[in-house]
């Protein structure tokens, strides 16, 4: 049974350090004890105090880029970018009548045809580049899933691959 002064008052675990000796290591080993909080003491306190006594983990940071890490993030970023410029695009295309704005195709070639080369082959690189990476990622992951080259060495195969047929997909689009 709860006593009164339990339930009114708040609980908070005061750790009790027990310590020891396995071989030559040291382990510490913590039992959590109810102790009753102070009236006074408020529930932000508690939250600091636990807090403090937290560990912090690990960011991304502290690990060494790896070919698959970094094509894994570049796989979600690219297919975010490719599906919000769809969806943008889209979302406009279906405004545009009610705002008075010509997204036609006519208007969006002329639109393009007046950009300076350098801007034009640019915006060509960035769009092409993504879609590329992105589909042949996915050819990649779908290949994984068959149970393929799903070794260090495989991955690393097929990391190759996707750079390599990106690179050459990304410059025929942009150049022809």
């Amino acid at each position: 049974m709860i006593s009164a002064g339990t339930r009114t008052g708040l609980l908070k675990a005061s750790r009790i350090p027990l310590q020891r000796r396995i071989g030559a290591k040291g382990v510490r080993a913590f039992i959590a004890t109810p102790k009753r909080c102070t009236e006074e003491e408020s529930q932000a306190a508690v939250a600091e105090r636990a807090r403090k006594n937290r560990p912090v983990s690990p960011n991304l940071g502290i690990y060494k880029p790896q070919m698959s890490m970094v094509l894994s993030a570049l796989h979600r970023n690219t297919g975010v970018a490719v599906a919000g410029a769809a969806y943008l695009y889209t979302a406009a295309f279906g405004v545009a009548p009610l705002l008075g704005l010509d997204l036609g195709s006519v208007t969006a070639a002329s639109t393009v045809a007046a950009l300076p080369i350098p801007v034009l082959l640019g915006l060509k690189a960035l769009i092409s580049g993504c879609l590329s990476f992105h589909c042949f990622n996915g050819i990649r992951h779908l290949v994984w899933d068959t149970g393929k080259y799903v070794s260090n060495q495989g991955v690393f195969k097929t990391g190759y691959a996707v750079i390599g047929a990106t690179a050459l997909a990304t410059g025929y689009l942009t150049f022809f």
